[in-house]
């Protein structure tokens, strides 16, 4: 079966940290208009590159910026 991403993970991960969306832009070099897209969900999958980005900011693997299902 294949893995869907569902729920982008990004809020939960800044709150752990303290962090704000600017604060991720500027160590991540991702558009902070980008990544409120994916916090609000208004953007649900990200590709590959923003998401490395994103995870090497937050030093966390790719896969750890969504819950997954298998359907």
């Amino acid at each position: 079966m294949p893995l869907k991403a569902r729920r982008c993970l990004i809020p939960e991960l800044l709150k752990e940290r303290g962090w704000t969306q600017r604060l991720l832009a500027e160590k991540s070099g991702v558009n902070e208009k980008v990544i409120s897209k994916y916090t609000t969900f208004d953007r649900k999958q990200m590709s590959l590159a923003i998401a490395v980005q994103l995870a090497d900011a937050l030093d966390v693997s790719p896969r750890d910026l969504y819950e997954w299902s298998q359907e």
